[in-house]
């Protein structure tokens, strides 16, 4: 992508909503007319990565489908689990299902990015009759776990300046993941620390440094084996896409590769794109390509 690539970073707030999704408050961008597509980022509980990370692509996408993005439940904006040992896998499932019925999204197309790509994933596999097609991008989380990639080695490297949120910190991890940094612009950052500075968000983060291991992690990754033996034995029941970042450092092209291994034997309708120069996050880097990308598949 060329430096001079334009990058209007501004989010149609007009859009933004709240819904109540069975008694969980969740914030969600629903833009267009077309057939769904629901677009999921990653990241765990108190997480900085929302809705707004998809500001690059929202209006391009919503000439063509019903775009939906969420903060998903646990992060963000949206609520977060009242009782400690609902910092599961399940209980962030039950509340995307949830948002979906409210949405009344029958039937769609589903995007997910690096852990947002398990939801997706497990959607598929457990209700194929709402998924469209199925859309993995960038998932380590969904590719089956390798001792020479530990899962979170890269984060547990990253180091963070001390201190409250300040826009030094918020920019650690996305700098780190990007091959270009045009797309961190300003907008972007004002909008990672809002979400930062949340009070909700700051005590979620406090609470994940003892729940991560003991209540997070198990959940997590019991639910990553079951979907990638799933997987192994069935496939994915509807046409599925891979993309991936050859420079990605979170999720490095060996576990793209891994991945589509173990799925295209037994779906049948599968395709993989890889970017190149381009790291963890490419639907920013080049969204220009990546909706075009989505938007062929999705659209034939």
């Amino acid at each position: 992508m060329s430096g001079a690539e334009p990058f209007a970073d501004g989010l149609d707030q007009s859009k933004v909503r709240f819904i109540d999704a069975d008694g969980v408050r969740i914030r969600c961008y629903d833009e267009g007319t077309g057939e769904p597509l629901v677009l999921l980022t990653g990241g765990e509980y108190g997480s900085l990565y929302t809705l707004d990370a998809w500001s690059l692509n929202l209006k391009e996408l919503a000439r063509h489908f019903r775009v939906i993005a969420l903060d998903k439940p646990g992060q963000g904006h949206s609520d977060v689990p009242k009782q400690d040992s609902d910092f599961t896998f399940d209980w962030l499932y039950r509340g995307f299902r949830a948002a979906l019925r409210t949405l009344d999204v029958r039937r769609g197309n589903f995007l997910g990015h690096s852990r947002g790509a398990l939801l997706v994933a497990r959607l598929a596999l457990d209700h194929p009759e709402m998924v469209s097609k199925a859309i993995l991008a960038s998932s380590s989380t969904t590719a089956p776990e390798d001792p020479h990639f530990p899962t979170d080695l890269f984060y547990n490297r990253l180091r963070y300046p001390s201190g409250p949120p300040s826009r030094e910190a918020v920019r650690v991890e996305v700098d780190a993941q990007s091959v270009s940094k045009a797309h961190i612009t300003e907008d972007f950052v004002d909008r990672l620390l809002k979400a930062a500075s949340l009070p909700q968000v700051q005590e979620t983060q406090r609470r994940m440094r003892t729940l991560r291991e003991s209540v997070w992690y198990p959940s997590l990754y019991g639910e990553r084996e079951r979907t990638v033996r799933d997987i192994d034995e069935r496939g994915l029941p509807v046409p599925t896409l891979v993309i991936w970042s050859f420079n990605d450092r979170a999720a490095p092209l060996y576990l793209g590769h891994r991945l589509f291994e173990r799925l295209a034997p037994h779906t049948p309708d599968a395709e993989f794109h890889v970017f190149n120069q381009t790291g963890h996050y490419s639907f920013r880097e080049q969204y220009k390509k990546f909706n075009r990308v989505v938007q062929n598949f999705c659209l034939g």
